[in-house]
């Protein structure tokens, strides 16, 4: 049997296929290289820092050595003279603390990759492979090689020139290329010891970019009247609302607009081409008679409620130079009874007969507001119907009137509160309550960092950036 150990080998990212550091990768990730003058400021800062130390020393007990070195003392004048104890003493506590001053600084450099000339000036070493602390080993290595070379004659200003002839132009000399290092600038760029920050670059980096939104055909009204439109609709109805009218059987009746009328009455076949007045066929002496009964035209329907008039007696022959009026004839046998009977109307309809002519017609109920909510990068989603307080644990005091909703973040990320998001016309509006990781808004591929306290629109289909979680505005 054959046992197959599962080595957890370390991914390095920001490697090029031959295992190199890739510049691009730490451009993308907003490190930039610190620059020559600032460089030279930290170590003079440095020195100046040991040659205190060394005062002590030089004030104490080097005058004494002085006169032992010109022979002005003898070896028994100079262990004898008043003045070695406190000699020896000073140069005591020069050596402990030169001794410690080196140790501190080694362990700062390489945990925290500074010291305290690149505390002042705002620069770090890092590994240049890892892009993190580049270890203890690394930067004594390096101290080594400086002092070694401040040993030999004109050898240490060309190593601390030797970063100016840099030809990948990432400003390494040749003791950081020997022991794998970078300085880079924390001032401007970004510090890759702030663990949060540097992973959440790490993220965006490795996120793919945004699928752009597929370009629309115009609805608009071409300018040039001989131009055809990009986009034919299937019916356009009088309102201006473009759409496809729903077909219907011819029994059956549209319910928009008609929730308070009466059915019509079916109507008579009459000839065609007879123009139509009001809804109504007048007579014609000539086609009249008494199986001619009022056509109702059906495309006439309002939404006022209808009902048949009511019966009118038989006038006799009227003057040629008066005008016509419409007779009532006699319904045909075979068709309907003798005596009708009308349906007793409805008590809407009957308050529709009493003010006919002052009525108004039913108010049409209007279109639900469209809403919108928050698609979380785990599924799940918020609905934004009133102001909305997300973080770790959201804290409502200051924001009166809003639902606080605390949201899962394993890595840390959200401030306790982080944002206040509220509904607006078109979409949300994003503010940001003072978080630590900051906050963002991706439209179109962009991300635009959200300032914290300045409100911020995110339409449909833009994604928030919350530290690392993120949320996609959707319509409900």
């Amino acid at each position: 049997m054959i046992w197959e150990i599962d080595e957890k080998k370390v991914v390095i990212e920001g490697l090029d296929a031959d295992g190199r550091p890739d510049p691009a990768y730490a451009a993308a990730l907003g490190l930039l290289q610190a620059p020559s003058g600032r460089r030279a400021v930290a170590g003079v800062c440095d020195l100046v820092a040991w040659l205190l130390l060394q005062l002590p020393l030089w004030l104490g007990a080097m005058p004494l050595l002085f006169k032992l070195a010109g022979g002005s003392i003898s070896p028994y004048g100079f262990v004898n003279h008043p003045g070695f104890v406190l000699a020896v003493v000073m140069a005591a506590v020069s050596f402990v603390f030169s001794l410690v001053y080196c140790i501190v600084q080694l362990a700062m450099h390489g945990v925290r990759g500074m010291t305290i000339g690149k505390a002042i000036t705002g620069i770090r070493t890092v590994d240049v492979r890892t892009l993190e602390r580049p270890g203890f080993g690394h930067v004594l290595l390096r101290s080594l090689i400086l002092l070694g070379a401040s040993l030999v004659p004109l050898l240490l200003p060309v190593f601390l020139a030797s970063p100016l002839f840099d030809g990948s132009g990432r400003r390494r000399g040749w003791h950081d290329k020997a022991t794998g290092v970078w300085l880079i600038d924390v001032r401007s760029g970004l510090d890759p010891f702030d663990e949060k920050r540097l992973r959440v670059a790490r993220k965006m980096v490795k996120a793919a970019p945004a699928a752009e939104r597929a370009v629309l055909p115009s609805l608009a009204t071409p300018t040039d009247s001989h131009a055809q439109p990009e986009y034919r609709p299937g019916s356009r109805i009088s309102a201006g609302v473009l759409g496809v009218a729903r077909p219907h059987a011819a029994d059956e009746r549209p319910a928009v607009g008609l929730s308070q009328a009466t059915a019509p009455v079916q109507p008579a076949p009459t000839d065609a081409g007879q123009p139509v007045l009001g809804g109504f066929r007048p007579a014609d002496p000539a086609v009249a008679g008494p199986d001619r009964a009022p056509v109702v035209d059906q495309g006439l329907v309002s939404d006022v409620p209808v009902t048949q008039p009511p019966a009118q007696p038989v006038q006799p022959p009227v003057q040629a130079e008066q005008p016509r009026q419409v007779q009532r004839p006699q319904q045909p046998p075979q068709a309907q009874p003798a005596h009708p009977v009308q349906p007793e109307p409805s008590p809407q309809v009957a308050a529709a007969q009493a003010s006919s002519s002052d009525a108004e017609p039913p108010v049409r109920a209007s279109a639900p507001a469209v809403r919108y909510a928050l698609r979380l990068d785990s599924g799940e989603s918020i609905l934004v119907s009133e102001p909305v307080l997300l973080g770790r644990n959201p804290d409502a005091t200051s924001h009166p009137g809003a639902r606080a909703i605390p949201l899962a973040d394993a890595s840390r990320s959200l401030s306790k509160t982080h944002m206040l998001v509220r509904p607006v016309a078109g979409g949300v509006a994003i503010v940001d309550c003072g978080s630590t990781n900051g906050s963002g808004l991706f439209h179109d591929g962009v991300e635009y960092s959200v300032t914290a306290g300045t409100p911020a629109m995110a339409a449909e289909g833009d994604t928030i950036r919350l530290g690392d979680r993120r949320a996609t505005v959707v319509r409900v």
